[in-house]
C-alpha cells in the first residue's frame, strides 16, 4: 500500500488550493541578509538567486512557468518581508528559466539581446500544436513515472515527500502548458557587460559567449563575493558545452570571462550554478581547462591532417576528461563531448555545424536541457 494514495493526495492539494499547498515544497536557503537561495524540492533542483537591496528586489532565473513561479516568489517575499521586485534577470531560456517571467509585473526583465531570441521556443511550444502535444506527452510521460515511483518508495517518508513535491510541480506545469502562459521578454538587453544598481549591492552582468544557449549569462556580486553562473559552472563534474551555433570567438570568450572570474583579485567564496549545492571558486579551473584543452587539441588535430574519427579517439572523454561524468543515455546532455568535439571540428575548419539549437532538440521530442 503506498502511504498516501496519489489521487486523494492531489485531492487534498486542490481543495487546500495549489499556491498554499505547493509553498509547502519549496525550499529557501539564506545565505546572508541580501541574497536567498530557492528552489523546489526534488531531484530536478533548480535555483533561483534572489537579492535584496536598498532601491528593491531582483531575482535570476523564473523556473518553468508561473504556476510554478507564484509558490516560489511568495515564500522569498515571506522571507524578505518585502515584494518590491525591480529586475528579473534570465541567465537563459532553457526550461527552468525564464518561464516564470509573468510573475514579476513591473519588475524590468534583463537579459542578453539574444535572449529574445533564445525564447522563442518558449512561445513556438505554446502556438504550433505539434509542439504543445510533444511538451504535454513529454510532461505527462514523467508525471506517470513518478507516480510509478511513488509506488515503489511506498512508506519511505523522505522519498515519499520528494516524488510527491515533483508530481506537483508537473501538475502546475501541465496546467499552465494546456491553458497558455505569458512570455515575458527582457525590456532591457545588453551586448557584453552590464551593471544593475540596488543601491548597497550591485550585480554585474557578463555575457558568457554561445554555448549552452545562445545567451549564457553569468552573475557576478561582488559586495557578497558570489558568482551566479548559471548554466555554465552547471554542477561540479558536469562537461561545459560548445554548442552547434557557437563560433570561434565565443570559445575565445570563454577563455577570457572565466579567466577574469578566476583572477586572484576578484573575491569569489562561492558559486551558485543552475542544478547543484553551491560550488567554489576553483570549481571554475577544471571547467576552463576543458575548453583549452579542447582547444589546442582540435588544433593540433586538424594541422596533423587527422579525421574527426581520429581526433575522437584521442581526445575521448573517458581518457583526456576523466574528471568530467558521462552523463547516462537518455540524459539531455548524453553524447555532449562528442557533440562538442564535431562542433570545434567544423568551427576550427571556417564551417558552422548544422545549426541545432536546444529549443529544436526538445521540439523534436528529445529530453529538454536544464
Amino acid at each position: 500500500m503506498v502511504a498516501i494514495g496519489w489521487l486523494g493526495w492531489w485531492m487534498a492539494v486542490m481543495a487546500a488550493g495549489p499556491g498554499v499547498e505547493a509553498e509547502q515544497y519549496v525550499c529557501i536557503e539564506r545565505f546572508s541578509e541580501r541574497v536567498v537561495v530557492a528552489y523546489w524540492l526534488g531531484t530536478g533542483r533548480c535555483n533561483l538567486v534572489a537579492i535584496r537591496g536598498q532601491k528593491g528586489l531582483a531575482i535570476i532565473d523564473t523556473e518553468m512557468s508561473p504556476r510554478i513561479m507564484a509558490p516560489i516568489k511568495a515564500k522569498i517575499e515571506r522571507t524578505f518581508g518585502r515584494n518590491d521586485w525591480k529586475y528579473v534577470i534570465d541567465t537563459h531560456a532553457h526550461v527552468h528559466h525564464a518561464g516564470g517571467n509573468a510573475c514579476f509585473k513591473g519588475a524590468t526583465v534583463v537579459g542578453h539581446e539574444n535572449l529574445p531570441e533564445d525564447m522563442e521556443w518558449l512561445v513556438r511550444k505554446q502556438v504550433d500544436p505539434e509542439a504543445k502535444r510533444r511538451d504535454l506527452e513529454w510532461a505527462s510521460l514523467t508525471l506517470r513515472n513518478l507516480e510509478e515511483a511513488l509506488r515503489q518508495v511506498a512508506g519511505h517518508r523522505v522519498y515519499t515527500r520528494r516524488i510527491q513535491a515533483e508530481m506537483c510541480f508537473w501538475n502546475l506545469y501541465i496546467e499552465d502548458l494546456r491553458e497558455g502562459y505569458e512570455i515575458v521578454k527582457p525590456t532591457v538587453t545588453f551586448a557584453d557587460e552590464h551593471t544593475l544598481d540596488l543601491g548597497d549591492v550591485q550585480l554585474q552582468l557578463v555575457f558568457f559567449g554561445k554555448g549552452h544557449s545562445l545567451s549564457d549569462t553569468l552573475v557576478y556580486i561582488p559586495q557578497e563575493k558570489l558568482l551566479v553562473s548559471g548554466a555554465i559552472v552547471y554542477q561540479r563534474m558536469h562537461l561545459p558545452e560548445i554548442g552547434e551555433r557557437s563560433e570561434l570567438k565565443d570559445v575565445h570568450r570563454f577563455l577570457a570571462v572565466l579567466d577574469k572570474f578566476m583572477a586572484p583579485e576578484v573575491p569569489i567564496k562561492r558559486v551558485i550554478s543552475s542544478h547543484s549545492r553551491p560550488l567554489l571558486k576553483s570549481d571554475l579551473a577544471p571547467v576552463r581547462g576543458y575548453y583549452q584543452r579542447m582547444l589546442d587539441g582540435v588544433q593540433a588535430a586538424i594541422a596533423e591532417g587527422l579525421t574527426l574519427e581520429q581526433v575522437n579517439e584521442r581526445l575521448a572523454q573517458r581518457t583526456a576528461f576523466r574528471h568530467f561524468q558521462e552523463p547516462p543515455p537518455g540524459h539531455w546532455a548524453y553524447g555532449m563531448h562528442e557533440r562538442n568535439l564535431r562542433n570545434l571540428w567544423h568551427i576550427l575548419q571556417g564551417r558552422q555545424p548544422p545549426p541545432l539549437d536546444f529549443g529544436d532538440r526538445f521540439d523534436s521530442g528529445a529530453n529538454p536541457p536544464h
